[in-house]
């Protein structure tokens, strides 16, 4: 006979593998809960490494009924276990699930930070799961191409590991970013697969969650005017749906999602198609308020589609409701993140909800109600998460090391090219490690800003003493280029015609000032660029602005591609106070300072007038500080930049369209990139970018601008003006000391640099950046 202890232990190990059976194979988490119950409950009769992986099981079953922080608390016990072991690969394991449950609590940050630890911990694990984790992560986050190129990575590796379930489940959610990044047939592809794989594995909650997919991601181009079926193909999908739902509530739900439920959403939005508005209301109303327990994605799609049914039944109160509780829950989001690019990256989860929301105010023709839309889905993602700067050496360190890198590739010659590829391919590795840790910083305060109304913007303006100010408020809808103009007297809407030909305008405008710039191009080459520029900027004035009979001051508001517009160079804006920015900014009326103004002016290597042009700026400002040659380092000028006044940087710079947080300005030392500045806050003000186009700015799935300008205005300057296409030396050279003196007289940017350019005789792509004055800070 066995006695007491050595019986419970027999017991306890039949109890496990019984209960992990009931997991894994029959599907059955709840019953598999009550056996890993037994086995805790004789917690003296194991070994450390088997109430470790007790502990981790009981977990995934808790995390399958929707108990995350059960299952959270339950990995952090496996931890301990584990360590007390002494089993790395285990320690690795758990506090790599440790992450996916805080994640799935909404804490990504935090999420990142444990799974890159268990990364350090076991670098080795080659088996897929670290990737398809954090690839998850990342698509909560909103970061969807890095995601998807991990999941391109894991689902081999979960292949050859022989891991069936976690290789249908990386389809799956590689299926949802595909679906995200707007790739409709891929998404198609992928869902189709992974639910095949997930009925053959006999997993029908993560099969009908992916039939579901399937029908989302044929239901998004019809939703988008890509593709149009008949009336009895959107009903033959909307059954379809509606017989997913029945299948889904009868499998339950899986690691905190209902597939019954994610059926429901999406075959109310095939009814709304075939119009059956009364089966779409009955079929929302089965599902529970709020969705509490289902993935931030499901939660904001269920108010995507309260939104959408309320507009089309026109309860326009009903409606907006949703939106906002949407957009609310989205902001929460995006407090929890600490830097600019998660920041901007969580708007995409946020782009069917604005894109109706904008949709049903231009259909109500009140352009008013069309501005306010514009402004509520914008200002959700504006400004920084995070306002002080993260203790990270380690990053320093990385930036430091890519920024020597990219420095010594810069120096090489003509004959170098190879080395110099070498390098700048490891400066980039460095990069992308440092973006990285970047997503593991939480935000500790970064208040969403309350977005600007068209009734507070018209009492703004109304109570200047000029009351000719212009705010141009541009979007593109159906392929067709509008703009809500507000003034004094009230907001209309302005039909401008076709987004495609403003898009050529811009390109061909960036193309004349690349070679008009260019003093190695023969002169009369030169000359018909320059004839060409005139001319297209004539026709780009005729078609943004002739219309909008913009008299005085001008604030732009507007996203890609006119934030590449020369603004100041059109020829009707010559002598005027014109400021751009990619939303309604709230800003302030800025009295001149009574003290003395701080100023540094920095010349950067390569720049043919560049000490010239910092020692002219300089004399411009009594007490400045003035840095050249191997004074001008990158430690000085990012301290600078949070403790000047003004700061005019003459130097080559770069907007890096793919990675667009690695926008810099080169320096003694190598370039400065924007990347380093995140999380520093500014103190309200004037940064003048010497530089070439580095005012360009990169549009990110959702909408949201990101470069160097957009990253110095989002963390508190007043005003950047910098150059959206190429400007010669020796043009910046002759405009930059008019435009500090008009500066140093006014304390106004935009008419400082309106004055300093009335009087040139070639256009000058220099833009001002900044917010409407007046409208007070939220």
């Amino acid at each position: 006979m066995l006695d007491g202890t050595e019986r419970r232990r027999i017991e306890a190990v039949t109890a496990g593998q019984r209960g992990l059976f009931l997991l894994r194979v029959a599907g059955k988490p709840a019953e598999a809960v009550r056996l890993f119950d037994q086995v805790l409950a004789v917690s003296d009769a194991g070994s450390p490494r088997d109430l470790a992986m007790a502990y981790l099981n009981r977990a995934f079953a808790l995390s399958d009924l929707g108990d995350v922080e059960g299952a959270l608390s339950d990995d952090l016990a496996a931890v301990r276990h584990a360590e007390a072991a002494g089993s790395p690969v285990l320690v690795a394991f758990a506090r790599h699930n440790a992450g996916y449950y805080l994640s799935m609590l909404g804490d990504a940050p935090a999420a990142l930070a444990e799974m890159a630890a268990a990364r350090e911990i076991a670098p080795d694990q080659d088996d897929g799961i670290p990737l398809l984790g954090r690839a998850e992560v990342l698509y909560g986050v909103g970061l969807l191409d890095e995601a998807e190129a991990l999941l391109n990575e894991a689902i081999p590796q979960l292949l050859r590991a022989g891991r069936r379930t976690d290789h249908a489940i990386a389809e799956y959610v590689r299926a949802r970013c595909l679906l995200a990044l707007l790739r409709f047939e891929e998404a198609s592809t992928f869902a189709a697969r992974a639910r095949s794989h997930f009925t053959a594995a006999g997993y029908e909650q993560w099969a009908v969650l992916a039939r579901v997919l399937e029908l989302e991601a044929s239901l998004a181009p019809v939703r988008r005017g890509v593709h149009t079926p008949t009336n009895s193909a959107i009903r033959r999908r909307a059954a379809q749906a509606l017989a997913a739902a029945a299948r889904g509530d009868a499998a339950g739900p899986v690691l905190g999602q209902h597939p019954g439920h994610a059926a429901r959403l999406v075959a109310a939005q095939w009814l709304l198609l075939a119009g059956d508005l009364d089966v779409a209301r009955d079929t929302l109303a089965d599902l529970p308020r709020g969705l509490m327990s289902a993935p931030l994605t499901m939660r904001v799609q269920h108010y995507t589609v309260q939104a959408e049914l309320a507009f089309a039944g026109r309860n326009r109160a009903k409606g907006l409701r949703a939106v906002r509780a949407g957009l609310n829950l989205l902001a929460d989001h995006r407090t929890q993140l600490g830097s600019v690019e998660s920041v901007t990256a969580a708007a995409t989860h946020g782009v069917d909800l604005t894109r109706i929301d904008v949709a049903a105010a231009a259909r109500m023709a009140k352009p008013a109600a069309l501005f306010d839309a514009l402004e509520r889905g914008r200002s959700t993602f504006s400004g920084v998460g995070r306002v002080t700067p993260p203790d990270d050496p380690e990053a320093a360190a990385l930036l430091t090391e890519a920024r020597g890198l990219l420095a010594k590739a810069r120096e090489l010659g003509a004959t170098g090219a190879k080395e110099r590829e070498r390098l700048t391919r490891r400066a980039h590795r460095i990069q992308n490690e440092v973006r990285e840790r970047s997503w593991q910083h939480a935000g500790n305060a970064g208040a969403v800003q309350r977005p600007v109304t068209a009734r507070e913007l018209r009492h703004v303006l109304s109570e200047r003493s000029d009351r000719t100010a212009v705010v141009a408020n541009f979007l593109v809808l159906d392929g067709e280029l509008r703009c809500v103009r507000s003034d004094a007297q009230g907001v209309t809407t302005v039909d401008l015609g076709s987004a495609e030909e403003m898009t050529e305008r811009i390109r061909r405008i960036g193309a004349d000032f690349t070679m008009a710039a260019n003093d190695l191009i023969p002169a009369p080459l030169r000359a018909a660029a320059n004839a060409s520029l005139e001319r297209n900027l004539r026709a780009l004035d005729t078609i943004l602005l002739a219309p909008l009979r913009a008299d005085g001051d001008l604030y732009v508001v507007a996203r890609e591609p006119l934030l590449r517009v020369p603004w100041t160079a059109l020829p009707s804006r010559s002598g005027l106070r014109t400021a751009v920015n990619s939303y309604v900014a709230r800003g302030r009326t800025h009295a001149r300072p009574s003290g003395k103004r701080r100023l540094l002016a920095a010349a950067g290597p390569g720049v043919k007038h560049g000490t010239e042009e910092a020692h002219a700026v300089g004399r411009q400002w009594p007490g400045a500080t003035v840095l050249t040659g191997d004074h001008a380092v990158t430690e000085h000028v990012r301290k600078a930049l949070a403790t000047h006044d003004v700061v005019h940087l003459a130097t080559h710079g770069q907007h890096d369209a793919d990675n667009p947080l690695f926008a810099s300005i080169d320096l003694a030392d190598g370039p400065l990139f924007a990347h380093e500045l995140d999380g520093t806050p500014l103190p309200g003000s004037v940064v003048i970018l010497s530089s070439c186009e580095v005012g360009g700015s990169t549009q990110v799935l959702g909408g949201e601008v990101l470069g160097l300008t957009s990253v110095l205005l989002r963390l508190g300057a007043r005003a950047v003006i910098a150059s959206v296409a190429k400007l010669s030396d020796e043009l910046a050279a002759r405009v930059m000391p008019r435009l500090h003196a008009h500066l140093r007289e006014s304390d106004d940017p935009e008419a400082a640099l309106a004055a300093a350019l009335k009087d040139v005789a070639e256009p000058v792509p220099l833009v001002c950046f900044s917010s409407v004055e007046g409208l007070a800070v939220g």
